[in-house]
Formats: structure tokens, C-alpha cells, sequence
């Protein structure tokens, strides 16, 4: 009926066209394209339908969602402070009083008290059909991209004044170690936390891991059918091999790293990535940044918190509360501790003690990484 109506349409048009000098035969045609544009729309829905499907499964491969998912969220703190100015002028607040409330709440997302090493960060996500390769699993491409997401996540909670005020995390380099694959569809967790840090770098350690799928128990020995422990595994290569582990003279050998972890998850990717702070073109030692947070050493009874505070949290305090703007903190960021007295460096306690002995112990370890890269630059 369509067809019928579509036809006779085109048809009433006919005498209007040859008025205007249009030939028959170009009305015939037109109308035999209506006609097979007709025939064709069950297969141009279902083309429609496979072109949207496409999209829809690769939706976090399109454009510009990588850089909603990372650097959306820095804009929106970067213009936090602003945000909240606003609201408190609207409210008709003093302007010494609006800096104060507002800073408040900016300090009220800091980690007060927190302790460097055991402060983490967990972004949870799944291999979805766009990041994975032609096996079925994660393709080492998207480790980097998800990590991205997990650093951001990171970041904003560890040093929400630090971008606040203007500052920037500079990403220097990332290593990869993969351990075992991502199945496709498969959830996983990305555990940031840091490493170590010096005068300039510090190390971030990042942890792919999901849960380990239950398996099928064997009633008589209460052990798993189909499968092995670590332990079992790297026995049973030894003894093909014809050696132990202690013949080895390059370290730990991949095969007895900890795959399967004692609490039930599965480490698939280990990274660490070396990152520094900015403030424009000044280069901020990551100490100083960690104490501005809030991070210290914990104390000998008891915890601290935003209720108790470390006691050197009244230095920058202080320094977000002066002038009734963050002009006077992000001057001492851009440079301004660079005049502070040996003595009178209040950023270098909090961080002392056994806090700096696992510092050093943990920056050996990860600075071979660098040195072994840099000492692999001649091999061609």
C-alpha cells in the first residue's frame, strides 16, 4: 500500500516536471528508486541496527571519552575553589569569610593524618569487547588507558588543594610487568598506592587484580579439581628443569611471583610509574606536596584525623588561609619553600622516622628499574 501511494504521488508530479521542461523518463526513474529505497527498509533497519550496536560496544573507544574520564574530573577541581566563591557571594558572605568556609571544604577532602604507604586508591572496571584482542583477552594498550582513569582517581584524592591551587602531576614513565590475562567481560580493580619518592620523582605501584573464580572441590582431599597452587606449579617446573630457584643468580624468576594472593584475588599487571609535581614551570618535591595533604607518619598512640590533626598541619593551613585567597599558598608551591631555613622546614618531620627508613628501602628497589632501562639505551 506504501508502494501504492508513494507511486501515484510521484505520479501527480509527472505533468508539473515536463511543465518545467522534465523529461518521462526521468520521472520513471524516480519512481524506480522509490520503489527499490521500498523494497531495501528492512534491510537499511537492519543495518541501522548493527551500525548502532557497533557504537554502542565500543562506546568507550570513541572520541574524546578518554579525556571526559581523566581530565574532566581535574577541570572540575581545578575550578572548585571558584565554584564554591560563587555560591558564598550569592549568599552575600564577607569576602574573608567566604575564603575561609570555602577553604574548608577544600581541606575536608585532604587525607589528614593519612600514612603515605598505606594510603590507596581502587578503580573498578571491566574488559569490555572494544579493549580486548583477537584471543579473548585485555590488549596491553588498554592497561595504560585504564591506568590513566585509576591515576586520575588517585590523584584527586591524595592532592585535592595541590590541583586546587593550580597544580599539575606530570606522568615521566610507566613500566609494565604482566603477569596473567584479562578475560574478555571480565571485572577487575586497578589498587594505586604509593612506592617511594626523592627529591623530584615519585613512584606510584598500581595492581591489576580480580577475585579468583571459585572452583570445583575434590570431596576426598577438599582441594580444588583442575587446578594448582603457585606453589605446586613452580615445584613441578623445577623438577622437569633439573633446578631450583636458588640457581638462579638474576633475582626472583617470573614464575614464583604472586599471581594468586593469599586474600583470593588474581595479580594480573603489575606497574609502577614515576610522576613529579608543577606548579607551572617549578618542579615541587614530592614531600612537600605529601605534607600540604595532610600525609604524615603515624603517631606513637592513637591516630590523627581531621579532628586531631599532625601538629604540622597548621603550616598549611595557614598558608591557604592568608590574604583571603590561595595567592600566598601557591607562591610558597611556585618556589616560595625554596626561602624557608633548614631548620625551620616543617614538611621534613612529618615524613621522618620509619616512614623515611621504608621510604629509602622501597626507592632502591624501584630505582633499578630506571637504572636498567637507562643502561639498556646503547644496545642496538
Amino acid at each position: 500500500m506504501v508502494e501504492t501511494v508513494l507511486t501515484c504521488s510521484l505520479c501527480s508530479f509527472i505533468p508539473h516536471f515536463l511543465s518545467q521542461n522534465w523529461t518521462l523518463d526521468l520521472c520513471c526513474d524516480l519512481i524506480q528508486l522509490a520503489n527499490f529505497l521500498l523494497k531495501h527498509i528492512p534491510f537499511l533497519r537492519i543495518a541501522g541496527i548493527i551500525v548502532g550496536l557497533i557504537l554502542f560496544i565500543n562506546a568507550r573507544a570513541l572520541p574524546l571519552v578518554w579525556h571526559i574520564s581523566v581530565l574532566l574530573p581535574f577541570g572540575i577541581v581545578r575550578c572548585k575553589y571558584q565554584i564554591l566563591s560563587l555560591c558564598h557571594t550569592l549568599l552575600l558572605r564577607p569576602s574573608a569569610t567566604r575564603h575561609k568556609a570555602v577553604v574548608a571544604q577544600l581541606e575536608s577532602c585532604c587525607p589528614v593524618g593519612a600514612n603515605p604507604f598505606e594510603f590507596t586508591a581502587t578503580t573498578r572496571s571491566w574488559a569490555s569487547p572494544d579493549e580486548t584482542d583477537w584471543f579473548g583477552h585485555v590488549n596491553n594498550s588498554t592497561y595504560a588507558k585504564a591506568r590513566d582513569a585509576a591515576l586520575a582517581t588517585f590523584g584527586l584524592a591524595a592532592w585535592p588543594t595541590f590541583v586546587n591551587a593550580g597544580g599539575w602531576v606530570t606522568l615521566a614513565s610507566t613500566h609494565y610487568h604482566f603477569l596473567q590475562e584479562i578475560p574478555r567481560f571480565a571485572g577487575y580493580e586497578m589498587n594505586l598506592s604509593i612506592g617511594a619518592w626523592d627529591h623530584k620523582w615519585l613512584y606510584l605501584v598500581c595492581r591489576f587484580t580480580s577475585l579468583v573464580p571459585k572452583q570445583r572441590e575434590d570431596p576426598a582431599s577438599g582441594k580444588s579439581k583442575g587446578s594448582a597452587t603457585l606453589d605446586q606449579l613452580t615445584t613441578i617446573k623445577e623438577s622437569e628443569s633439573g633446578r631450583s630457584s636458588d640457581d638462579d643468580t638474576t633475582g626472583t624468576h617470573p614464575r614464583s611471583l604472586p599471581k594468586d594472593k593469599s586474600d583470593g584475588t588474581t595479580l594480573h599487571c603489575f606497574t609502577v610509574s614515576r610522576l613529579c609535581f608543577k606548579m607551572g614551570r617549578i618542579t615541587i618535591p614530592p614531600a612537600i606536596v605529601m605534607a600540604c595533604e595532610g600525609f604524615s607518619k603515624p603517631p606513637e598512640t592513637g591516630s590523627y584525623s581531621h579532628r586531631s590533626p599532625p601538629p604540622h598541619w597548621v603550616h598549611p593551613h595557614a598558608l591557604r588561609h592568608a590574604s583571603g585567597s590561595l595567592d600566598v599558598y601557591r607562591r610558597f608551591l611556585a618556589g616560595g619553600w625554596r626561602d624557608v631555613a633548614e631548620e625551620d622546614r616543617w614538611w621534613v618531620e612529618p615524613l621522618s622516622g620509619p616512614t623515611e627508613e621504608r621510604r629509602r628501602t622501597n626507592l632502591t628497589k624501584l630505582e633499578v628499574i630506571n637504572r636498567g632501562m637507562v643502561g639498556c639505551l646503547d644496545i642496538r
